[in-house]
């Protein structure tokens, strides 16, 4: 099937606010508070696609699929790594945020599961 989405794939995430929120994006880098814990890059909403380079371009990466046929599914765990300069890092769930409404705050991290605590792993689930 055309539509397939398949682990190892590089994609766009467009938020749906107001019909157009933005695409992820790593944009600067992380904090100190970051850094210390391996943060590569703040990441935000931005524009347009891929503001500079490929810093929209997130691929995905399987932790747990049934059956395990390469195919991203909803209830699938994964992770998304940027390729931002070849090293932009996977998405991760970092610090309580600051922000008004926020909960945490995003960054990339080196580490694929810094501490064993799941910070950078996501649940697939439908937009409703």
């Amino acid at each position: 099937m055309a539509n397939e989405l398949h682990y190892g794939d590089r994609i766009h995430l467009q938020n749906l606010y107001q019909g157009d929120g933005g695409y992820l994006d790593v944009n600067g880098g992380a904090s100190a508070a970051q850094k210390n814990a391996g943060g590569i890059y703040d990441v935000s909403a931005a524009w347009g696609k891929d503001r500079d380079g490929n810093s929209s371009r997130w691929q995905f990466f399987d932790v747990s699929s049934s059956p395990q046929d390469g195919l991203v599914r909803l209830n699938d765990t994964v992770q998304l790594w940027n390729t931002y300069a070849n090293r932009g890092g996977f998405l991760e769930t970092d610090h309580e945020s600051s922000a008004s409404g926020a909960r945490y705050d995003v960054d990339t991290n080196a580490y694929s599961n810094r501490g064993n605590s799941n910070v950078a792993f996501r649940k697939v689930l439908p937009a409703t």
